[in-house]
């Protein structure tokens, strides 16, 4: 947008991101999309702005299969959130400051991962802006996609054992999203029936982009 304020050198000069608890950064959770914290929390990270609190980053456990897939042991960047008051291009800076952070307190991590719900709208393009690397949609190559269970409230349950005796519930099928990984400790070298896959998997990305609009903040 012409003339719209942008995060520019004074806006870096009075932000800094440092680890903070879970209150300070609760009513950022309720307002994400998702309006709930993820599963097993590592890290919350705050961005403040002239000591007020302007936005957040979460990073936890990622999916199970996340360390096998690739080869070492990875965070997920599970939760990201800023206040409309800051310019719009700020979510990049975030991401990098974050990725520094955790970087120097876990030396050790190979990996971190992340996912953007083309449901809601989000199609990466923070991700790309901050060098992560496009690693195709989660479910590819599933012969039948995976359903969440979700009952007359609304609620969410991931798994069948989860679902409280006698609840009614109805069976929605789970969203393929995008996912994101960006290297801590180097790459690994991609197999050729990796890349092709990969290849499908920008095209998949790039038919739903020209379908979705809106600010890449809030992903799942």
């Amino acid at each position: 947008m012409v003339g719209a304020p942008t995060f520019d050198k004074h806006w870096r000069s009075v932000c800094r991101v440092i680890e903070g608890p879970r209150t300070v950064v609760q009513s950022m959770v309720c307002t994400h999309y998702l309006g709930k914290w993820p599963g097993v929390v590592r890290c919350v990270l705050v961005m403040v702005a002239k000591g007020e609190p302007v936005g957040m980053c979460i990073y936890a456990e990622p999916p199970s299969q996340s360390n096998v897939r690739f080869g070492g042991q990875g965070f997920e960047l599970a939760r990201l959130w800023i206040s409309d008051t800051v310019p719009r291009n700020a979510e990049t800076w975030l991401i990098a400051q974050s990725v520094r952070f955790v970087k120097r307190k876990w030396p050790a991590l190979k990996y971190l991962v992340s996912y953007a719900d083309p449901s809601a709208g989000h199609r990466g393009t923070i991700y790309k802006a901050a060098n992560w690397i496009f690693d195709g949609r989660t479910d590819a190559g599933r012969k039948t996609p995976r359903c969440d269970y979700v009952d007359e409230r609304g609620k969410k349950y991931s798994r069948a054992s989860h679902i409280p005796a006698g609840l009614s519930v109805s069976r929605v099928p789970r969203v393929s999203k995008f996912r994101f990984v960006y290297w801590l400790s180097g790459a690994p070298k991609a197999k050729e029936s990796g890349a092709t896959a990969n290849q499908q998997a920008k095209v998949d990305m790039r038919k739903a982009a020209r379908s979705t609009v809106g600010r890449d903040v809030g992903m799942p």
